[in-house]
Protein backbone atom coordinates (compact mmCIF):
# COMPACT_ATOMS: atom_id res chain seq x y z
CA UNK A 1 0.00 0.00 0.00
CA UNK A 2 1.40 3.43 -1.00
CA UNK A 3 2.02 5.75 1.93
CA UNK A 4 0.57 9.24 1.47
CA UNK A 5 2.77 12.05 2.76
CA UNK A 6 0.72 14.45 4.88
CA UNK A 7 3.46 16.89 5.93
CA UNK A 8 6.53 18.41 4.24
CA UNK A 9 8.99 21.31 4.71
CA UNK A 10 11.29 23.27 2.40
CA UNK A 11 14.59 24.76 3.67
CA UNK A 12 16.93 27.11 1.79
CA UNK A 13 20.05 29.25 2.36
CA UNK A 14 19.63 32.92 1.43
CA UNK A 15 23.19 34.02 2.27
CA UNK A 16 24.29 33.86 -1.38
CA UNK A 17 21.69 36.50 -2.26
CA UNK A 18 23.43 39.04 -0.01
CA UNK A 19 26.81 38.51 -1.70
CA UNK A 20 25.28 38.64 -5.15
CA UNK A 21 23.32 41.78 -4.29
CA UNK A 22 26.60 43.57 -3.46
CA UNK A 23 28.20 42.41 -6.73
CA UNK A 24 25.15 43.45 -8.70
CA UNK A 25 25.10 46.88 -7.07
CA UNK A 26 28.78 47.40 -7.93
CA UNK A 27 28.09 46.31 -11.52
CA UNK A 28 25.29 48.86 -11.78
CA UNK A 29 27.48 51.62 -10.39
CA UNK A 30 30.23 50.77 -12.88
CA UNK A 31 27.78 50.68 -15.78
CA UNK A 32 26.29 54.02 -14.74
CA UNK A 33 29.76 55.67 -14.84
CA UNK A 34 30.68 54.18 -18.24
CA UNK A 35 31.21 56.64 -21.07
CA UNK A 36 31.85 55.08 -24.48
CA UNK A 37 33.81 57.53 -26.61
CA UNK A 38 36.21 55.23 -28.43
CA UNK A 39 36.58 51.70 -29.77
CA UNK A 40 38.70 50.81 -26.76
CA UNK A 41 35.96 51.93 -24.36
CA UNK A 42 33.45 49.98 -26.45
CA UNK A 43 35.56 46.84 -25.98
CA UNK A 44 35.83 47.51 -22.24
CA UNK A 45 32.08 47.96 -22.08
CA UNK A 46 31.71 44.65 -23.90
CA UNK A 47 33.88 42.95 -21.28
CA UNK A 48 31.81 44.48 -18.48
CA UNK A 49 28.61 43.46 -20.26
CA UNK A 50 29.79 39.83 -20.39
CA UNK A 51 30.65 40.04 -16.69
CA UNK A 52 27.14 41.35 -16.03
CA UNK A 53 25.68 38.48 -18.06
CA UNK A 54 27.77 36.06 -15.99
CA UNK A 55 26.42 37.57 -12.76
CA UNK A 56 22.89 37.37 -14.13
CA UNK A 57 23.41 33.70 -14.87
CA UNK A 58 24.76 33.11 -11.36
CA UNK A 59 21.85 35.03 -9.78
CA UNK A 60 19.35 33.00 -11.80
CA UNK A 61 21.05 29.75 -10.81
CA UNK A 62 20.92 30.66 -7.12
CA UNK A 63 17.32 31.80 -7.43
CA UNK A 64 16.14 28.63 -9.13
CA UNK A 65 18.02 26.52 -6.58
CA UNK A 66 15.62 27.96 -4.02
CA UNK A 67 12.50 28.37 -6.10
CA UNK A 68 12.83 24.89 -7.63
CA UNK A 69 11.94 23.06 -4.40
CA UNK A 70 9.32 25.72 -3.62
CA UNK A 71 7.73 25.26 -7.03
CA UNK A 72 7.78 21.51 -6.51
CA UNK A 73 6.07 22.00 -3.16
CA UNK A 74 3.43 24.21 -4.79
CA UNK A 75 2.92 21.61 -7.50
CA UNK A 76 2.54 18.89 -4.88
CA UNK A 77 -0.08 20.96 -3.04
CA UNK A 78 -1.94 21.70 -6.27
CA UNK A 79 -1.88 18.01 -7.20
CA UNK A 80 -3.17 17.12 -3.73
CA UNK A 81 -6.22 19.35 -4.01
CA UNK A 82 -6.81 19.05 -7.78
CA UNK A 83 -9.21 16.11 -7.61
CA UNK A 84 -11.58 17.49 -4.94
CA UNK A 85 -11.52 20.87 -6.68
CA UNK A 86 -12.42 19.30 -10.05
CA UNK A 87 -15.21 17.22 -8.49
CA UNK A 88 -16.69 20.28 -6.79
CA UNK A 89 -16.34 22.45 -9.90
CA UNK A 90 -18.20 19.80 -11.92
CA UNK A 91 -20.85 19.50 -9.20
CA UNK A 92 -21.30 23.29 -9.19
CA UNK A 93 -21.52 23.44 -12.99
CA UNK A 94 -24.01 20.55 -13.07
CA UNK A 95 -26.31 22.11 -10.49
CA UNK A 96 -26.12 25.56 -12.06
CA UNK A 97 -26.84 24.13 -15.51
CA UNK A 98 -29.91 22.34 -14.18
CA UNK A 99 -31.09 25.47 -12.35
CA UNK A 100 -30.56 27.67 -15.41
CA UNK A 101 -32.45 25.15 -17.56
CA UNK A 102 -35.37 25.15 -15.13
CA UNK A 103 -35.37 28.95 -14.80
CA UNK A 104 -35.26 29.37 -18.57
CA UNK A 105 -38.20 26.99 -18.96
CA UNK A 106 -40.18 28.90 -16.32
CA UNK A 107 -39.48 32.14 -18.13
CA UNK A 108 -40.65 30.55 -21.39
CA UNK A 109 -43.86 29.33 -19.79
CA UNK A 110 -44.40 32.75 -18.18
CA UNK A 111 -43.95 34.45 -21.56
CA UNK A 112 -46.52 32.09 -23.11
CA UNK A 113 -48.93 32.71 -20.25
CA UNK A 114 -48.51 36.49 -20.58
CA UNK A 115 -49.13 36.30 -24.33
CA UNK A 116 -52.23 34.19 -23.79
CA UNK A 117 -53.50 36.53 -21.07
CA UNK A 118 -52.88 39.56 -23.27
CA UNK A 119 -54.72 37.89 -26.16
CA UNK A 120 -57.66 37.04 -23.87
CA UNK A 121 -57.77 40.61 -22.54
CA UNK A 122 -57.65 42.00 -26.06
CA UNK A 123 -60.48 39.68 -27.15
CA UNK A 124 -62.56 40.74 -24.14
CA UNK A 125 -61.96 44.42 -24.88
CA UNK A 126 -63.02 43.86 -28.48
CA UNK A 127 -66.17 42.04 -27.30
CA UNK A 128 -67.02 44.87 -24.93
CA UNK A 129 -66.39 47.44 -27.66
CA UNK A 130 -68.82 45.59 -29.94
CA UNK A 131 -71.36 45.43 -27.10
CA UNK A 132 -70.96 49.17 -26.48
CA UNK A 133 -71.66 49.86 -30.14
CA UNK A 134 -74.81 47.72 -29.94
CA UNK A 135 -75.97 49.53 -26.83
CA UNK A 136 -75.27 52.92 -28.40
CA UNK A 137 -77.25 51.86 -31.46
CA UNK A 138 -80.11 50.71 -29.23
CA UNK A 139 -80.04 54.07 -27.43
CA UNK A 140 -80.13 55.91 -30.76
CA UNK A 141 -83.11 53.89 -32.01
CA UNK A 142 -84.93 54.42 -28.71
CA UNK A 143 -84.39 58.18 -29.01
CA UNK A 144 -85.76 58.13 -32.55
CA UNK A 145 -88.80 56.20 -31.34
CA UNK A 146 -89.28 58.70 -28.51
CA UNK A 147 -89.11 61.59 -30.95
CA UNK A 148 -91.58 59.87 -33.32
CA UNK A 149 -93.99 59.10 -30.46
CA UNK A 150 -93.77 62.70 -29.19
CA UNK A 151 -94.47 63.98 -32.69
CA UNK A 152 -97.52 61.69 -32.89
CA UNK A 153 -98.77 63.00 -29.54
CA UNK A 154 -98.22 59.70 -27.73
CA UNK A 155 -96.48 61.03 -24.64
CA UNK A 156 -96.63 57.74 -22.79
CA UNK A 157 -94.81 55.91 -25.59
CA UNK A 158 -92.38 58.80 -25.91
CA UNK A 159 -91.49 58.65 -22.20
CA UNK A 160 -91.17 54.88 -22.34
CA UNK A 161 -88.84 55.08 -25.36
CA UNK A 162 -86.77 57.86 -23.77
CA UNK A 163 -86.32 55.76 -20.61
CA UNK A 164 -85.12 52.89 -22.76
CA UNK A 165 -82.68 55.23 -24.54
CA UNK A 166 -81.26 56.52 -21.24
CA UNK A 167 -80.89 52.97 -19.91
CA UNK A 168 -79.08 51.90 -23.08
CA UNK A 169 -76.76 54.90 -22.86
CA UNK A 170 -75.94 54.11 -19.22
CA UNK A 171 -75.23 50.49 -20.11
CA UNK A 172 -72.96 51.66 -22.96
CA UNK A 173 -71.06 53.96 -20.58
CA UNK A 174 -70.55 51.14 -18.08
CA UNK A 175 -69.41 48.82 -20.86
CA UNK A 176 -66.90 51.42 -22.11
CA UNK A 177 -65.45 51.91 -18.62
CA UNK A 178 -65.20 48.15 -18.13
CA UNK A 179 -63.32 47.76 -21.43
CA UNK A 180 -60.75 50.34 -20.33
CA UNK A 181 -59.79 48.39 -17.19
CA UNK A 182 -59.94 44.86 -18.57
CA UNK A 183 -56.73 42.90 -17.82
CA UNK A 184 -56.05 39.22 -17.55
CA UNK A 185 -53.46 38.10 -14.99
CA UNK A 186 -51.46 35.13 -16.29
CA UNK A 187 -51.69 32.08 -14.06
CA UNK A 188 -47.98 31.33 -13.58
CA UNK A 189 -46.35 30.11 -10.40
CA UNK A 190 -43.53 32.45 -9.45
CA UNK A 191 -40.24 30.68 -8.67
CA UNK A 192 -39.66 30.55 -4.94
CA UNK A 193 -36.69 32.58 -3.70
CA UNK A 194 -33.97 30.61 -1.96
CA UNK A 195 -31.69 32.23 0.58
CA UNK A 196 -28.12 32.51 -0.69
CA UNK A 197 -29.07 31.85 -4.31
CA UNK A 198 -29.50 34.61 -6.86
CA UNK A 199 -29.77 34.61 -10.61
CA UNK A 200 -28.43 37.09 -13.10
CA UNK A 201 -28.37 37.58 -16.84
CA UNK A 202 -25.06 38.52 -18.46
CA UNK A 203 -24.68 39.81 -21.98
CA UNK A 204 -21.74 39.41 -24.34
CA UNK A 205 -21.01 40.29 -27.93
CA UNK A 206 -20.15 37.91 -30.75
CA UNK A 207 -18.78 39.10 -34.08
CA UNK A 208 -20.72 37.25 -36.78
CA UNK A 209 -19.36 39.18 -39.77
CA UNK A 210 -16.07 41.06 -39.34
CA UNK A 211 -16.28 42.73 -42.75
CA UNK A 212 -19.70 44.20 -41.97
CA UNK A 213 -18.37 45.51 -38.66
CA UNK A 214 -15.36 47.13 -40.37
CA UNK A 215 -17.67 48.73 -42.95
CA UNK A 216 -19.93 50.01 -40.16
CA UNK A 217 -16.97 51.61 -38.38
CA UNK A 218 -15.82 53.17 -41.66
CA UNK A 219 -19.34 54.50 -42.26
CA UNK A 220 -19.51 55.93 -38.75
CA UNK A 221 -22.46 53.78 -37.67
CA UNK A 222 -20.30 51.83 -35.20
CA UNK A 223 -17.65 53.30 -32.85
CA UNK A 224 -13.94 52.87 -33.56
CA UNK A 225 -13.63 51.14 -30.18
CA UNK A 226 -15.48 48.16 -31.67
CA UNK A 227 -12.26 47.24 -33.52
CA UNK A 228 -8.82 46.38 -32.18
CA UNK A 229 -5.61 46.14 -34.19
CA UNK A 230 -4.03 42.67 -34.24
CA UNK A 231 -0.57 43.69 -33.00
CA UNK A 232 0.66 40.10 -33.09
CA UNK A 233 -0.11 39.82 -36.83
CA UNK A 234 1.26 43.31 -37.57
CA UNK A 235 4.44 42.58 -35.64
CA UNK A 236 4.95 39.40 -37.65
CA UNK A 237 4.45 41.39 -40.86
CA UNK A 238 7.04 43.97 -39.77
CA UNK A 239 9.56 41.22 -38.97
CA UNK A 240 8.88 39.59 -42.34
CA UNK A 241 9.40 42.80 -44.39
CA UNK A 242 12.35 44.03 -42.24
CA UNK A 243 11.89 47.64 -43.30
CA UNK A 244 11.11 50.66 -41.17
CA UNK A 245 8.35 52.98 -42.35
CA UNK A 246 4.73 52.64 -43.34
CA UNK A 247 3.64 49.01 -43.20
CA UNK A 248 -0.04 49.63 -44.02
CA UNK A 249 -2.15 52.78 -43.99
CA UNK A 250 -2.21 53.84 -40.37
CA UNK A 251 0.51 51.35 -39.37
CA UNK A 252 4.23 52.13 -39.06
CA UNK A 253 6.99 49.53 -38.84
CA UNK A 254 9.52 50.61 -36.21
CA UNK A 255 13.13 49.35 -36.08
CA UNK A 256 14.82 49.15 -32.67
CA UNK A 257 18.49 48.24 -32.34
CA UNK A 258 19.70 46.11 -29.42
CA UNK A 259 22.87 44.38 -28.22
CA UNK A 260 23.16 40.65 -27.49
CA UNK A 261 25.88 39.30 -25.21
CA UNK A 262 26.89 35.98 -23.67
CA UNK A 263 28.25 35.43 -20.18
CA UNK A 264 32.02 35.70 -19.68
Amino acid sequence: MTEIKTQDTVAYDASAAIVLATKAQNALASASDFVIDSHTMFELASDDLMQVKGLQKEVEAKRTSITGPLNQAVKAVNDLFRSPKEYLDKAEATLKRAMVTWTTEQERLAAIARAEAEAAARAERERLAALEREQQEAARKAQEEAQAAAAAGDQEAAQRAMAEAEAAQQQAAVTAMTAQVVTMAPVVEAPAKVTGISGRVTYSAEVTNLLELVQAVAAGTAPLEALQADTKFLGAQARAFKKAGQLYPGVMAVAERSIAARAA
